[in-house]
């Protein structure tokens, strides 16, 4: 199996002058939950209905102890823990007003949850990833530039011109060459699908999903 990937200029978030170079790895098609489970069934002769349920047994769990504010490790997986913040409007009223003192209890929300992946875990997935072949991608230099205040005009541009050299993109491309989080990108190209003047349109469905440009599509 080729594995492809490309490289990556963006702005330095303290320095903007500056650029940063990353790589990043295109997926290689998306596996959906149920897709999951019924690979794991068929590998070790459990029926997909035990898998899932023991699967949402351990999310469950998961949550509740995570939610009593523990540490859980899962073994074989990884660590997962609590980040905190002070919802915003809290934050912003305290900028304005510095001498109001410690913020209530009330105003401290749920911000993400941290994950360490298990070293066993990473050693087996670095193991299988020495395995494959790599490609780059995106022209001789494989080069794309992300821009954090792109406005969607840029974006529409930037999509347009990597589909004058590609015949389809999918939403990780989108999200790569305009800055976008996955789900962001997700969302506006769903909405330059309902458009006829966004050029782009929609092919496929669920993990299959790409997208194309109208004239292309026709």
């Amino acid at each position: 199996m080729e594995l492809k990937y490309y490289k990556l200029e963006q702005r330095d978030n303290i320095n903007i002058k500056q650029k940063r170079t990353v790589y990043k790895l295109r997926p290689n098609g998306r596996l959906s939950g149920q897709d999951f489970i019924n690979m794991v069934a068929h590998q070790h002769g459990f029926t997909p209905t035990v898998i899932e349920g023991v699967l949402k047994d351990v999310a469950r769990e998961l949550a509740l102890m995570l939610g009593e504010g523990r540490n859980v490790t899962v073994p074989g997986i990884g660590a997962f823990s609590l980040g905190i913040r002070l919802e915003e409007k809290r934050r912003e009223k305290l900028e304005d007003e510095p001498d109001t003192g410690e913020p209530n209890a009330r105003h401290i929300k749920l911000h993400h949850v941290n994950f360490r992946i298990d070293k066993h875990l990473f050693k087996a997935v670095d193991e299988e990833f020495r395995h494959r072949k790599l490609k780059r991608i995106y022209g001789k230099q494989g080069v794309r530039i992300t821009i954090d205040d792109m406005k969607q005009s840029e974006r529409l541009d930037a999509a347009k011109a990597f589909l004058a050299e590609n015949h389809f993109m999918h939403v990780g491309d989108y999200a790569a060459i305009t800055g976008l989080s996955y789900s962001s990108a997700q969302r506006e190209l769903r909405e330059l699908d309902k458009y006829e003047f966004s050029g782009i349109k929609a092919k496929g469905s669920g993990s299959h999903r790409v997208y194309v440009l109208q004239s292309r599509e026709e």
